[in-house]
């Protein structure tokens, strides 16, 4: 069951977040205007699954539920029990980014300028991010790169059938595997907006991460190409690509 909390006056995007802990911050970005704050400047909407029997801070969500599991179980959940057709885009959170609502603004405005239909912010330094492709480059705008990671990713609602679509092939866990996998599946660029970042604290695993290597070599090497022939009729070698940059795209642009 999800409780509306507040309706927004009509917000075109949203923010999904299983939420287990308390809401945390960062010196970079504006301890007023946290990302879950519900502020009349946002462009976008929260939505928050509580587990463990958190109870989530008043004023940080739009919509209110229960879920319980690992963060992608609880995303089809939500998904399974909320219509996102409405919105333009979707943004898949976890409960410890640290970010403020001026820095999202931002990233929905440039992802929608430049027509991107799959993104997230880059990551400041210090992150916990084993990506460096995804980390910020203070000169661009914004660069469109093969890789993204799970924590945070923003999918337009139009590609959001093909991705639970995924899910039929695939219980996702862990979500190692299935985030890299993203933008080859989505037949999407994946664009990383370098203007704006976030802050992903290091933290110890709550998951098995032998399990998780195990998970994401089965996606790569199983699931990967039986979904590309299924769906795209595309003969495809298990899922093995260098990380790449499309296009980059300097501040001013």
């Amino acid at each position: 069951m999800i409780v509306i909390l507040r309706k927004a006056d009509r917000l075109t995007n949203l923010i999904f977040s299983p939420v287990g802990i308390p809401i945390e911050f960062h010196p970079a970005y504006d301890k007023e205007n946290h990302w879950r704050f519900t502020k009349p400047t946002r462009n976008y909407e929260v939505a928050v699954y509580s587990y463990k029997g958190f109870k989530p801070e008043p004023t940080t969500y739009d919509y209110i539920g229960e879920g319980e599991g690992f963060k992608w179980q609880i995303t089809k959940q939500f998904l399974d029990n909320f219509d996102c057709s409405k919105y333009e885009y979707v943004g898949f959170w976890d409960d410890d980014l640290i970010c403020d609502i001026q820095s999202v603004n931002r990233a929905l405005e440039i992802a929608k300028q430049h027509d991107i239909k799959l993104f997230q912010l880059s990551t400041i330094a210090g992150s916990d991010s084993t990506h460096t492709i995804l980390h910020q480059r203070k000169e661009l705008k914004y660069s469109l790169a093969n890789v993204l990671e799970g924590m945070g990713p923003f999918v337009h609602s139009s590609l959001i059938p093909t991705l639970r679509k995924f899910w039929d092939y695939h219980e996702v866990k862990s979500g190692w595997g299935f985030d890299l996998t993203m933008p080859a599946f989505l037949k999407t660029h994946a664009g990383i907006i370098h203007e704006v970042s976030m802050y992903h604290p290091k933290k110890p695993s709550y998951y098995d991460k032998d399990a998780a290597f195990s998970e994401m070599y089965h996606i790569y090497n199983t699931v990967y190409p039986k979904f590309m022939k299924d769906t795209y009729n595309e003969d495809c070698e298990p899922w093995n690509e260098p990380h790449i940059e499309h296009e980059m795209t300097l501040k001013g642009f």
